[in-house]
């Protein structure tokens, strides 16, 4: 790397030194075989912490929240914010959640007025143990991470049910077993009461984008690694990146552009030259986009990258370089069922309990109709399912068949409506949504 280069990047993006006296002495013995100074790295405005939540919390305005990040945090070349950093910040206000978020809350017996809070993560621990404060913007994220399914033989309906009641035995069995089972249990209570206390639960995670750039002191900061120049061939190997912007399957149209930045860097198979530095911009467009329909119709989202541009501070950064990338793997919301197929795309899949709870259901209901009238107490507690502890409890108090009867058709009907008849899943992969992409020749 030349001398020009490395003092261009201690002057710009990546590190800034404590005073111009450094930047001479860096200047000085830039050529110099080994060498250590202290440095500041410098993380831009818009870099998102992606912070878990470690304890459980009341949802009011002032409490204090911990976290940690669960993502480490690259610049360049190099790792300046690791995993398990600590985080704190409080809860600055509640706001109300939307229409359809609320009727849907009432139609399953919960009159809660249900709210959504605004968090803000003030401080971080740095890596020499330091405090430091930060402004950041957070959102809460609900997604796990899907990945490129192989293509294979569509299951049968009667394979789907079995998996149904495998994964709700494992779900029972994980409740149960798994760590924090004492949120889990919490949590399902809490859903079957008409009204209940409102938790940011442990283990909510928040995507934190930083409003105001971090300093973050350096000691012995290792050098930077020389780039490897990018040649008539394009990059190849497998990276990972954000979205810089929303992106869903009924929102966007064919054709849209598709933005995203380098999370972490692609070094060479030596690990001692930078093939593309975290920062690298991709550009892409959406070869395919299918909202969600009637009859539970589910959307569809395939876009490409075709298009990469260094970060300030390199000599080829006012040049795109064309690639060829695909998605291999994507964070989502576990609702929405979404699968990665061997061509990039994203589509939404059926809810998991499509036919096992229709089923399980209308089983309920039948029951519901045997019997003498107010002659199983238990019964009528049972049948009475969907509509939380209230339904349970007014037609066990009244034991009257007729009303165990009216909501457990309710229960179906819903559990119907939802899964067969409503709209289907869209596919959403909000901003900052972590993706896996393939960079192939073709």
């Amino acid at each position: 790397m030349s001398q020009s280069r490395l003092l261009r990047l201690l002057k710009q993006r990546q590190y800034q030194p404590f005073n111009p006296r450094t930047t001479v002495l860096c200047a000085l013995v830039v050529g110099a075989s080994t060498m250590t100074f202290a440095q500041v790295a410098t993380i831009p405005a818009g870099v998102p912490l992606r912070v878990q939540i470690d304890h459980r919390y009341p949802m009011k305005t002032g409490t204090h929240l911990e976290g940690h990040l669960i993502a480490p945090v690259y610049l360049v070349d190099h790792q300046v914010i690791p995993v398990n950093t600590h985080v704190s910040g409080t809860i600055a206000a509640t706001h109300s959640v939307s229409k359809g978020t609320r009727t849907d809350a009432l139609l399953n017996g919960d009159f809660t007025p249900l709210a959504t809070p605004e968090v803000q993560f003030d401080h971080l621990v740095l890596p020499n143990g330091n405090v430091t404060e930060i402004a950041t913007h957070a959102v809460q994220r609900d997604a796990s991470v899907v990945r490129m399914r192989s293509p294979g033989k569509r299951p049968s309906i009667k394979d789907q049910v079995t998996e149904q009641i495998k994964q709700r035995k494992q779900d029972t069995l994980d409740t149960v077993t798994k760590p924090g089972k004492a949120d889990r249990v919490r949590r399902f209570l809490y859903a079957q009461l008409p009204y209940h206390p409102q938790v940011i639960w442990s283990g909510t995670q928040y995507d934190a984008d930083l409003t105001q750039p971090l300093f973050i002191p350096q000691q012995d900061a290792p050098m930077p690694l020389p780039l490897q120049p990018l040649g008539d061939e394009p990059p190849t190997g497998i990276i990972e990146a954000r979205l810089t912007q929303d992106l869903g399957s009924g929102t966007v149209r064919q054709g849209a552009s598709v933005n995203a930045v380098l999370t972490r860097p692609l070094l060479d198979p030596t690990q001692k030259e930078i093939v593309l530095p975290e920062g690298t911009h991709l550009t892409g467009s959406v070869l395919q986009a299918k909202p969600a329909r009637w009859f539970a119709r589910n959307g569809k989202l395939r876009f490409a990258f075709r298009s990469i541009e260094l970060p300030a501070g390199f000599e080829e950064q006012t040049t795109e370089h064309a690639v060829h990338g695909l998605m291999t793997a994507a964070e989502a919301a576990p609702g929405q069922g979404v699968s990665v197929d061997s061509e990039g795309g994203a589509k939404a899949g059926s809810d998991k309990n499509k036919y096992l709870a229709p089923l399980a259901l209308g089983v309920l209901a039948a029951a519901s109709m045997d019997g003498d009238e107010a002659s199983d107490v238990f019964k009528n507690g049972v049948v009475s399912n969907g509509f939380g502890l209230v339904a349970r409890v007014v037609t066990m108090a009244a034991s009257n068949r007729g009303l165990a009867q009216g909501f457990a058709y309710f229960a179906l009907s819903k559990s119907i409506y939802k899964r067969w008849i409503a709209k289907g899943h869209e596919v959403t992969f909000p901003k900052n949504t972590r993706l896996e992409v393939e960079l192939a020749k073709r």
